[in-house]
């Protein structure tokens, strides 16, 4: 299994491969005897170098490579060398940028298998027709290159209903302290941590967004998310947790169950993503405070009420400001996401998004510059046949930015930006200087997002426009 690299990636961070690993762990559990590497192209200095030489030293039958959208490059030259060092290995593709845009990689000719959508039952049956020496006819969920190198499409899967069904990813497949090393999404703490998915899909229509795990909010049990939680604890020695949902507290019942339980596990818990912030409510944010939370982030995306609407987002603004107080009060340092650039935005419209992060009670805000996705409605908006087929993915940066859909000349959107982080900063950095000295927090890592920030903003000076 090989996790695909990005180079053009310049945030130093590396998340876990949680999806290869919940491949590997139902694998085991189903077929419990085959051999399993996972090779993660993002921790090496010479990736390809450290592919060649495990790939010779395996000489294994399936090489499976997951990869993101800005990781597209990667995922066809791995594909590429597989089939160079064995060409008779299977090479399976999943992951996010194929189950958005399997135009990108169908026409890749070292490609054999396409695994759309979640994967669990879909690789191991994948798996088993390759043992058994069987025809990948009727696995669902699969697009398959035939003896006259077509691809014949299966019918979709449907995703699994029951997530405690399914078992812990397999961290031993992994090193943990390789992670460690690398800078964290949602926190400034440094140190070994481990990533917690809780629950899958979410039914929000925000035209922007991916929809690899569907509409559908699937949920796993609290008492089976303690079950994880406790593993971690008991076997790996960590207590630092991200927990990386799509939509954590969609269910505030099941939000404040999990946190009460967590009580006596003395963890320390950050949620970098998928809290729907005005589904925050006073309650859920105390116990997130008690069961350890010490950083969250709240997606606005923009303070315009017309382009709320516009984009499906329908955030409730003047709850969402109230929230982060709330957090505030906690001790609860918050980090704010905000997009500029949406079809249609006027420069006015981006400095209503950039006053309304300054009047907040945020310490940290980023401000993207909007990227249409595939398999976004976003995407199918703004994107022609011909500009999509020209596209090259090297070039997506959710920095500085590769498109420009906003009413406004790309100069001045890219002004927009960093005038957006300069304000911003201006006005909190005494509070992000004082929480520090409070909290005694890792100034390497609270180093890192500070001057990251003023990387961004001199990364976005010297770029050149037009």
């Amino acid at each position: 299994m090989v996790k695909g690299a990005s180079f053009n990636n310049e945030v130093p961070q590396v998340s876990y491969p949680l999806g290869l690993m919940y491949l590997a762990s139902y694998l085991r559990e189903k077929q419990g005897s085959h051999q399993i590497e996972l090779l993660d192209l993002r921790c090496h200095k010479k990736p390809y170098k450290m592919l060649r030489d495990r790939l010779i030293h395996l000489s294994p039958r399936i090489v499976a490579i997951s990869a993101l959208t800005c990781e597209a490059e990667s995922l066809h030259r791995t594909a590429e060398i597989a089939k160079q060092m064995n060409p008779d290995c299977t090479v399976v593709v999943g992951g996010p940028h194929i189950s958005a845009c399997t135009a990108d990689v169908i026409h890749d000719t070292n490609v054999d298998v396409l695994s759309v959508g979640e994967s669990e039952e879909t690789f191991t049956e994948i798996v088993v027709a390759l043992t058994e020496g069987k025809s990948f006819e009727g696995v669902r969920g699969i697009a398959w290159r035939n003896s006259n190198k077509d691809f014949v499409w299966e019918a979709p899967r449907e995703p699994i209903q029951d997530l405690d069904t399914i078992p812990y990813p397999d961290w031993d497949i992994i090193d943990i302290d390789t992670y460690a090393k690398h800078g964290r999404a949602g926190n400034i703490r440094r140190g070994r941590f481990l990533p917690l998915f809780t629950s899958r899909g979410c039914p929000y229509g925000c035209f922007y967004c991916h929809n690899l795990f569907g509409k559908r909010f699937r949920a796993r049990s609290p008492e089976n998310v303690i079950g994880e939680l406790r593993l971690m604890v008991d076997k790996y020695g960590v207590r630092d947790i991200e927990v990386v949902d799509d939509i954590f507290n969609l269910d505030l019942d099941r939000a404040k169950a999990i946190c009460r339980d967590i009580l006596d596990l003395n963890m320390l818990l950050v949620f970098p993503n998928g809290l729907r912030a005005d589904r925050l409510d006073r309650e859920l944010i105390h116990l997130m405070a008690q069961a350890g939370t010490t950083n969250l982030a709240v997606a606005v995306e923009t303070a315009s009420t017309r382009l709320q609407k516009t984009i499906c987002k329908n955030l409730d603004l003047e709850r969402v400001k109230e929230a982060i107080s709330w957090a505030d009060e906690e001790g609860i340092i918050t980090n704010g996401y905000f997009m500029l650039g949406f079809p249609s935005e006027t420069a006015e419209e981006m400095r209503q998004t950039i006053a309304y992060a300054e009047e907040t009670a945020l310490f940290f805000a980023s401000f993207f510059i909007v990227t249409p996705y595939p398999g976004t409605p976003l995407w199918n908006q703004t994107m022609t046949d011909a500009e999509a087929a020209s596209l090259d993915f090297k070039s997506y940066n959710y920095l500085s930015g590769y498109f420009n859909l906003a009413d406004v000349s790309e100069s001045e959107l890219r002004k927009l930006q960093r005038e957006a982080y300069r304000r911003f900063y201006k006005k909190k950095r005494w509070k992000i200087i004082k929480t520090a000295f409070k909290l005694r927090l890792d100034w390497k890592n609270a180093a890192w997002l500070w001057f990251g920030r003023m990387r961004d903003q001199a990364h976005l000076r010297m770029k050149k426009i037009g």
